[in-house]
């Protein structure tokens, strides 16, 4: 491992407001994307914490490591958001797959995207039938752009992504996800961040949630019955 410094828990203790806070910790391979788009939803008493790469070291094994050095509490999630583009080709998978043996050996939760985060943004706006065959992340983001006249990755617009859209992701998500071959590691276009969604509406209860997110809430605990 490199040389990187323990990070404090983005939540004191001390303040008796957020004693009680849920925390998901999510580190992501990519600068800008996630972390705006996790940003745009505050919940109250669940808080998640996205952390970019920041140093252009984007590989599992290093996202895995910075997610490591934040301090956390056995109640705390963490969570890593991966795009396969970078790790399924050549020599790259053997190591991808032992990055994610090691998450699950330190109980860290991963959300792939195949091949990238963007599908699962793409997904707030097209049925899951119209992205099963886009091979790389150029052609989610030239298809991102055609639905929405323009896309930015350093600049997301909040207004792309209403909570009322997640609930759509979410259910789009899931049955392209339960179609697609390989298991850990995909064989085809796929995103799992629904899987993230699941555990932080999970965590909340109905009362904390916008309206929009109350009704996957519910949709979900339905589904159980």
């Amino acid at each position: 491992m490199s040389q990187l410094r323990r990070q404090p828990r983005p939540l004191s203790r001390d303040a008796s407001s957020l004693r009680d806070d849920r925390l998901f910790i999510v580190a992501c391979d990519d600068t800008y994307a996630p972390k705006q788009y996790f940003d745009f939803f505050q919940l109250t008493r669940v808080r998640i914490t996205v952390v970019p790469t920041t140093d252009g070291e984007c590989d599992a094994a290093h996202v895995l490591e910075r997610l490591l050095i934040y301090e956390h509490e056995d109640y705390d999630e963490l969570w890593m958001l991966l795009d396969t583009d970078h790790y399924v080709q050549g020599t790259h998978l053997a190591s991808f797959v032992r990055t994610l043996f090691e998450a699950r050996r330190h109980d860290v939760k991963v959300a792939l995207s195949r091949p990238s985060f963007e599908l699962w943004l793409l997904l707030h706006h097209v049925e899951e039938t119209a992205v099963v065959d886009l091979a790389d992340a150029r052609e989610v983001e030239e298809r991102l752009r055609a639905e929405l006249g323009q896309y930015n990755k350093a600049k997301l617009r909040r207004e792309h992504y209403p909570p009322a859209r997640v609930r759509e992701a979410y259910f789009r998500a899931q049955n392209l996800d339960a179609s697609v071959p390989g298991g850990e590691v995909p064989e085809r276009a796929t995103t799992r961040v629904y899987r993230l969604w699941k555990a932080i509406v999970s965590e909340a209860l109905p009362t904390q949630l916008r309206p929009e997110l109350r009704a996957l809430r519910e949709s979900l605990f339905t589904a159980r019955e």
